[in-house]
Protein backbone atom coordinates (compact mmCIF):
# COMPACT_ATOMS: atom_id res chain seq x y z
CA UNK A 1 0.00 0.00 0.00
CA UNK A 2 1.36 3.39 -0.98
CA UNK A 3 0.85 6.29 1.42
CA UNK A 4 1.31 10.03 1.20
CA UNK A 5 2.17 12.31 4.07
CA UNK A 6 2.22 16.05 4.51
CA UNK A 7 5.08 17.19 6.73
CA UNK A 8 5.13 20.80 7.85
CA UNK A 9 7.90 21.94 10.23
CA UNK A 10 6.65 25.52 10.26
CA UNK A 11 8.38 28.60 8.98
CA UNK A 12 12.03 29.20 9.77
CA UNK A 13 11.31 32.57 11.37
CA UNK A 14 7.69 32.20 12.37
CA UNK A 15 6.82 28.64 13.36
CA UNK A 16 3.51 29.72 14.99
CA UNK A 17 3.66 27.28 17.89
CA UNK A 18 4.79 29.63 20.70
CA UNK A 19 8.43 28.53 20.31
CA UNK A 20 10.35 31.51 18.88
CA UNK A 21 13.35 29.48 17.74
CA UNK A 22 13.83 28.85 14.04
CA UNK A 23 12.18 25.63 12.88
CA UNK A 24 13.26 23.39 10.05
CA UNK A 25 13.07 19.70 9.27
CA UNK A 26 15.04 16.97 7.57
CA UNK A 27 13.19 14.31 5.61
CA UNK A 28 15.23 11.12 5.25
CA UNK A 29 13.55 8.89 2.70
CA UNK A 30 16.12 6.13 3.14
CA UNK A 31 15.37 5.71 6.85
CA UNK A 32 11.78 6.92 6.69
CA UNK A 33 12.26 9.71 9.23
CA UNK A 34 11.12 13.31 9.48
CA UNK A 35 13.05 15.17 12.15
CA UNK A 36 12.15 18.69 13.27
CA UNK A 37 15.04 20.81 14.52
CA UNK A 38 15.02 24.06 16.49
CA UNK A 39 17.78 26.66 16.53
CA UNK A 40 18.19 29.89 18.41
CA UNK A 41 18.80 32.97 16.28
CA UNK A 42 19.21 36.69 16.85
CA UNK A 43 15.55 37.65 17.20
CA UNK A 44 16.31 41.28 18.05
CA UNK A 45 18.34 41.67 14.83
CA UNK A 46 15.51 40.07 12.85
CA UNK A 47 13.01 42.43 14.48
CA UNK A 48 15.13 45.45 13.61
CA UNK A 49 15.49 44.27 10.01
CA UNK A 50 11.73 43.74 9.79
CA UNK A 51 11.05 47.26 11.02
CA UNK A 52 13.79 48.75 8.81
CA UNK A 53 12.14 47.09 5.80
CA UNK A 54 8.99 49.05 6.64
CA UNK A 55 6.91 46.01 7.49
CA UNK A 56 4.17 46.26 10.13
CA UNK A 57 5.45 46.33 13.72
CA UNK A 58 3.28 43.35 14.65
CA UNK A 59 5.37 41.14 12.37
CA UNK A 60 8.51 42.09 14.28
CA UNK A 61 6.84 41.66 17.67
CA UNK A 62 5.50 38.19 16.97
CA UNK A 63 9.02 36.85 16.28
CA UNK A 64 9.75 36.98 20.01
CA UNK A 65 6.78 34.80 20.92
CA UNK A 66 6.73 32.34 18.03
CA UNK A 67 3.23 33.32 16.99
Amino acid sequence: MQRRYICNPGSVGQPRDADPRASFAVLDLVHGTFTVHREDYDIVAAQLATEKAGLPTILAQRLAIGA
